[in-house]
């Protein structure tokens, strides 16, 4: 049985509590190099014009699209202040709650494994964006038949990746720089494509190295769901410049449809992990009892009702992070 995937399982104590002061420090530092990127018309996914300011965080300011819905960084930041931010304290955070929360995040990928072995049960398999590898470990603790691949621009994730998976292939790269047209059978990135500053430039990259009716499988915030819905531009997941493209499930359609993919199916698994977010925020914001409603935030305490809602959300696909499945044509 899988260990119920909960907010407080998979974000560690310490990242709770130090986030905001270290996406504090490191977004100062970025904003203090400067950017000369103009700010944007256009959705960059649906490319209508019909975009509005949506919040501001960190010094970075986010508009969303009234088209697609589309939530982007807007201007984008520059290349200078992602090589600061990527490069700094904030990153060597991150991979530490990782490892801190390593094995309680490994559930995550059970279910999404099942899946990509439907669509496709051997063959060349390259992760984009694997860090420190928790998915690709969940997959090599299962019986599989993939020639396993990694593409991660950090050296010293690769090098921990090596350690850990011996007969992995690795590129330490950005996508965009592999040559390596039609070679695989599956690629998978998770929540990753958020992290991208153009999602149609690397979806089209991602098109060239997949073989004929290769699979695409990627994750991704879901800015329709049930709790960005309630959350609002208080969402925590509002990270620039770390999270700089926000999707939902009709921006996801449009980019892959401009980039050479159908749209097979899409998931939102995991539902426990909203419930156990908006049950936490419930507790410290107002703005989260206002939109939940007094009888959903009432009903939410009690576990029987907090279950099947979580279920509820799987069903209607509406839970936080969207699991695309995407076909080359």
């Amino acid at each position: 049985m899988n260990r119920r995937i909960t907010f407080d399982r998979i974000h560690t104590t310490k990242k709770q509590q130090l986030l905001q002061e270290m996406m504090t420090r490191a977004c100062s530092e970025a904003l203090k190099i400067g950017n000369s990127s103009i700010k944007s018309n256009y959705c960059p996914i649906c490319h209508n014009d019909k975009i509005k300011y949506f919040t501001e965080k960190y010094g970075f300011h986010l508009s969303r699209c009234s088209h697609c819905e589309q939530i982007f960084c807007n201007p984008m930041p520059s290349k200078s202040q992602l090589e600061y931010f990527y490069n700094s304290e904030m990153k060597d955070f991150e991979n530490e709650f990782f490892m801190e929360s390593f094995e309680d995040r490994i559930p995550i990928f059970e279910e999404r494994i099942d899946i990509i072995k439907e669509f496709v049960p051997s063959g060349n398999l390259l992760d984009v964006g694997s860090a420190i590898g928790i998915f690709l470990t969940a997959l090599t603790r299962q019986p599989n038949s993939y020639k396993l691949f990694s593409c991660d621009p950090s050296k010293s994730a690769c090098s921990t990746l090596k350690d850990s998976i011996p007969d992995i292939e690795l590129y330490p790269c950005m996508v965009e720089d592999l040559e390596l047209h039609s070679h695989f059978d599956a690629i998978t990135m998770w929540d990753t494509l958020e992290h991208v500053t153009d999602p149609l430039l690397v979806s089209k990259k991602i098109n060239s190295l997949l073989k004929k009716d290769g699979y695409w499988f990627f994750s991704t915030p879901n800015t329709h769901s049930f709790e960005w819905l309630t959350a609002e531009d208080q969402h925590v997941q509002i990270l620039p410049p770390g999270h700089i493209n926000l999707f939902n499930p009709t921006s996801i359609k449009i980019l892959l449809e401009q980039t050479g993919f159908d749209l097979i199916e899409t998931h939102t698994l995991n539902g426990t992990l909203d419930v156990s977010y908006i049950k936490k925020q419930l507790n410290i914001s107002k703005i989260f009892n206002d939109n939940i409603g007094l009888y959903l935030g009432h009903h939410l305490n009690r576990q029987e009702f907090s279950d099947s809602f979580a279920d509820f959300l799987v069903k209607t696909k509406t839970a936080g992070n969207v699991f695309a499945i995407a076909k080359k044509r």
